[in-house]
């Protein structure tokens, strides 16, 4: 059959079959009910098509998108409610810091302020402010709002550059904890996914106090950013999160949505224009509208919000601790680095040794050790005390005891030689003898004009504050010497070096004892020549007072050629003061994490230095300095008993003194931050060190010690001895005696010939050849200023002009 045949077929076939149908139509009575069943039956069967395709297209839809949900979130890890806890709370917070009597210094200065607190420390006001605000069914949903993820699906298929949504509190603390910030279709289901396993495993409590902790709320009054709604109470109201009011509340509540807008603070601390304010007024008005409309204040609650005067509610200024305590904080945080750079370094397994000997990784891990300080949330706390440390303070800001500013050359930060004035500069240091603690310091006098801790960190020459460590409780541990031996006090020139007393003057044969009170130089550099064949220098080394090698042999070294902090000076007086031991000085006293984890406590370890013998007979001189020595300008005028050194370096270019009870030890020292000579004559360190201790009694006498007694030990004894020889059983060409004499064991009491080298060399042989013929041995050996100031010499001169140190002249009450 041809293709023309069977067309015309079904033409025909088709034409039949439509005039059947259009015959049957007009045939039919079309009555009411006939039409209703007719049209019921086309449209139902309609309705059903179209239900059955809709089903298929939402079936196929459902598929796809769950499909593309499933393959957007394949690699993310369901997390166990531990893990969402640890994620949800890893937070930057700022370390704190506290007194070692208990008050709070404060938090270190960090990028973000952020006090982590527990829910029960947060107003329910706060809370309902929060909720009423950004997630009304906060309380209903499961972390999410399907809206908000079909809008950002909706978005994602147009291609829009951005989506965007509606976020519940619950996603919003997932996007800031555990998300980027990110806002792709990715990101988004993620956050769903996320936000769904944190409700299922948090309350709703823990999930709005997190999100409280974490969330940014602008600046304070100092400007700082602040996160966390404690930082934000207190940086903004002056209050805790606790104690915050219906309208504080509502104000702090509306600042998430836009903090740097809506926060009252500019960047420098000082507070917004009145149009400024504004815009964070008006969040706060909406906030509290909202709270109304929620039903979580009443009208009158609602009523007395809007009337509070906001502005004047807002705190002037936050007091930061490197505000009122610049050196103590600087010295804190430089403190807490050092010990978290090796703690840091351990959990990488790298040692203390390796850290000291690889420059690049000990700056790796100084710098994540700061880091860590400030976000970590340590607790760091130090051994000083507040009540201590304030009186200090309160001595060197308010005392009339400093010499004028003097100009002097320097060199500046570029490396030019400039001029400027300098101002008369203090340091001073209170340590606990048998602990080691630091109780308190004055780093200098005025932080805004010099950074410098002149306490622990400037080192400088400590004068004759080194005789003691260095030459006389040497000479006691090695038994050559007791209080009554004699000393030849006379010049010498050794290889061109031609040292003098302060007064220009030789005051012959003096008593051991009358040296190192009156702090004469001649005596004492003889005696330091012998002394110097026991290596002295070592015992300052293992008080980490490291001699360097090149100064070691020198015969000044006695006198102060190797500079030193006050801090390492006091811890060489603390030793004689605890009976030979050495504590090293600490003022940290633990690190413990924001979990409460000790992750550093310091421990003790104590090392031997003198014998208790050698350190009470040294002690027992060092007591008479305050009383007729050269720290007798104030003598009877201060509190306590005190046994102590002063100090002054070449050319009257800073002077000390240090002191000490039983149980601690002050140091003080003065002078310019460029070397420049000064009246060292007016006595300004003792003066205010004597101030500085009259202000300590009125806080704990029985810490400081100040009543307590040096006991002698039952290795020292008295008898009565040949000045030269320290023979007990029979003098040498007359030599002179001396009755009741301190003893200890270590001494040789034999008999001995004066012109022996037991004897000679305690006079200077080594440095004087011509020592020999100098002693004299029925010349009187003088224990006072009132014998010494009467010796005949042809070398001494009434107008001599006195060198640095301390007249030994008598007192003029004498």
């Amino acid at each position: 059959m041809s293709s023309n045949q069977s067309k015309n077929k079904f033409k025909d076939q088709f034409n039949r079959s439509s005039k059947k149908y259009k015959d049957t139509f007009k045939e039919t009575k079309w009555s009411p009910k006939l039409i209703f069943h007719t049209t019921y039956n086309v449209i139902s069967n309609l309705f059903f098509i179209i239900a059955f395709i809709s089903c298929l297209l939402l079936a196929l839809g459902l598929g796809i998108g769950g499909g593309y949900f499933a393959g957007l979130v394949k690699d993310e890890k369901v997390m166990s409610k531990k893990e969402i806890k640890q994620q949800l709370y890893s937070m930057t917070e700022s370390t704190s810091v506290y007194f070692g009597s208990g008050e709070s210094l404060g938090r270190l200065k960090s990028d973000v302020q952020r006090d982590v607190i527990k829910g029960n420390e947060i107003s329910d006001n706060v809370k309902n402010a929060l909720i009423s605000t950004e997630d009304e069914d906060f309380y209903n949903h499961n972390g999410i709002v399907p809206k908000a993820f079909l809008r950002a699906s909706v978005q994602e298929v147009l291609g829009s550059a951005n989506s965007s949504g509606g976020s519940t509190l619950t996603q919003q603390l997932v996007k800031n904890q555990l998300l980027t910030n990110e806002t792709s279709f990715e990101r988004k289901a993620k956050e769903m996914l996320l936000s769904m396993n944190v409700e299922k495993n948090l309350s709703k409590d823990e999930i709005i106090d997190s999100y409280l902790n974490v969330v940014s709320f602008g600046r304070n009054s100092n400007g700082s950013n602040i996160a966390g709604i404690e930082s934000a109470a207190q940086g903004v109201f002056g209050k805790s999160a606790k104690n915050l009011n219906i309208a504080q509340s509502a104000y702090l509540a509306g600042l998430p949505q836009n903090p740097y807008t809506y926060t009252p603070f500019l960047p420098n601390g000082d507070l917004k224009d009145d149009e400024s304010l504004q815009y964070g007024i008006n969040r706060q008005h909406y906030v509290l509208k909202r709270m109304y409309q929620e039903e979580k204040i009443t009208k009158k609650e609602y009523d007395e919000a809007l009337k509070f005067d906001i502005k004047k509610s807002f705190v002037d200024k936050v007091e930061e601790p490197n505000q009122k305590y610049p050196f103590l904080t600087e010295e804190v945080e430089s403190r807490t680095i050092d010990i978290l750079k090796y703690h840091l370094a351990k959990q990488d397994n790298i040692s203390k040794k390796e850290l000291d000997q690889t420059p690049v990784l000990m700056t790796k891990y100084t710098e994540k050790a700061n880091t860590a300080m400030r976000n970590e949330g340590y607790r760091v706390d130090t051994t000083i005390e507040k009540d201590m440390y304030d009186k200090l303070q309160d001595v060197k800001n308010n005392s009339g005891r400093y010499s004028w500013d003097r100009e002097a050359d320097y060199t500046n930060s570029e490396g030019k030689k400039a001029s400027k004035e300098f101002q008369h500069e203090v340091g001073a240091l209170l340590k606990e003898n048998q602990s080691g603690k630091i109780l308190a310091f004055v780093g200098g006098r005025d932080y805004e004009k010099s950074q410098i801790n002149h306490a622990t960190r400037a080192k400088r020459s400590p004068g004759s504050t080194m005789k003691p460590l260095l030459t006389y409780a040497p000479a006691f541990e090695n038994g050559l010497i007791t209080p009554n031996t004699a000393l030849l006090d006379k010049k010498f020139d050794y290889l061109g070096y031609s040292p003098d007393n302060y007064d220009r003057r030789e005051f012959g044969p003096v008593t051991v004892d009358y040296a190192l009170r009156n702090s004469l130089n001649l005596s004492t550099l003889r005696l330091y020549s012998n002394v110097q064949d026991y290596k002295p220098w070592e015992n300052l080394n293992k008080m980490g007072m490291t001699v360097p090698e090149d100064v070691q042999d020198g015969l000044a070294l006695t006198l102060g050629t190797a500079d030193f902090t006050l801090e390492q000076d006091v811890n060489g007086y603390s030793s004689l003061a605890n009976k030979g031991e050495y504590n090293d000085s600490y003022m940290i006293e633990s690190i413990k994490s924001r979990d409460g984890e000790v992750i550093y406590q310091h421990k003790k370890d104590p090392k031997r230095i003198f014998s208790e013998s050698t350190t009470y007979l040294t002690t027992n001189i060092l007591e008479g300095v305050l009383d007729d020595g050269s720290g007798y300008q104030i003598k009877d005028t201060f509190d306590g008993n005190w046994a102590g050194k002063t100090g002054t370096s070449q050319d009257a270019k800073d002077s000390l003194f240090v002191g000490y009870t039983p149980k601690v030890t002050l140091g003080i020292w003065m002078g310019y931050d460029q070397p420049i000579t000064f009246d060292e004559d007016s006595h300004y360190q003792l003066f205010m060190w004597r101030d500085m201790v009259n202000a300590l009694s009125s806080t704990d006498r029985e810490k400081l010690g100040y009543d307590s007694e040096f006991t002698r030990p039952s290795t020292v004894k008295e008898d009565t001895i040949c000045q030269y020889t320290n023979s007990t059983g029979g003098c040498s060409s007359g030599e002179p005696k001396a009755s009741s004499t301190l003893i200890s064991d270590k001494v040789d009491t034999s008999k001995k010939d004066i012109q022996s080298d037991y004897v000679l060399k305690r006079l200077g042989q080594s440095i004087d050849p011509n020592t020999s013929s100098k002693v004299k041995p029925k010349e009187k050996v003088s224990k006072n200023s009132k014998e010494a100031w009467s010796y005949k010499s042809s070398s001494n001169s009434s107008n001599s002009k006195p060198s640095s140190g301390t007249s030994t002249a008598p007192p003029s009450s004498d």
